[in-house]
């Protein structure tokens, strides 16, 4: 786990704590609990989430071990979280490898549910994982038909050309830029400039998973 992994896993793992199970996140239908089980299953119990999904002894089986994990204390589960995935764990090698892109958007969707959210002023290492996961995250999540430059103070510049009519360019922090790439164009502080066919385009498209 990279220092800016561990950094924001920590700042997460607080947030978790301090909020409480119940807390609401952006992400329609989950609140804080959801959210914390869908971390914890992928990192260490992909398994559950495949045999919950599964008719049969096996399916009951898994759903119950779900149910399980659901009734245990809070402060348990945050810290079976902050302890992180282990060596092994298919999840904890992407993370590694994306930027922790995960985990930052993650927790965003839980602050900035919360009522008199701001911005938190990242590390420059964190900083730096937001701009590398926006880097490989922009290549899948962006079906939009019109070439994007992403700009910002700390990460520079960074395209996305596309065959398309018309460009715009987005700016903001590295962490607003990735947010906005994911689709959350509720809580993302961007600024978009571009010509109208871009700016049409843009809108024409889908972002997100």
């Amino acid at each position: 786990m990279s220092a800016a992994g561990a950094q924001e896993r920590a700042e997460f793992a607080a947030s978790f704590l301090e909020l409480g199970p119940d807390a609401p996140t952006i992400l329609p239908g989950w609140d804080a609990p959801d959210l914390l089980e869908h971390l914890l299953l992928r990192e260490s119990l992909p398994h559950l989430m495949v045999g919950s999904a599964l008719p049969g002894p096996l399916g009951r089986r898994a759903g119950r071990a779900r149910e399980d994990l659901r009734a245990a204390p809070w402060e348990q589960l945050v810290e079976q979280f902050r302890n992180g995935p282990g060596p092994l764990s298919p999840a904890g090698t992407m993370d590694s490898l994306s930027g922790d892109g995960e985990l930052l958007i993650h927790h965003e969707d839980l602050r900035r549910a919360q009522d008199g959210w701001e911005p938190r002023r990242l590390s420059a290492a964190q900083d730096a994982s937001a701009w590398k996961a926006l880097g490989l995250l922009s290549r899948v999540v962006l079906r939009v038909p019109v070439d994007v430059t992403f700009v910002s103070p700390r990460g520079g510049m960074r395209r996305r050309a596309r065959r398309s009519t018309g460009s715009v360019r987005v700016h903001g922090e590295p962490i607003e830029l990735l947010l906005w790439a994911s689709g959350r164009d509720d809580v993302a502080r961007v600024r978009i400039h571009g010509d109208e066919r871009g700016q049409q385009a843009l809108h024409s498209g889908r972002r997100g998973l």
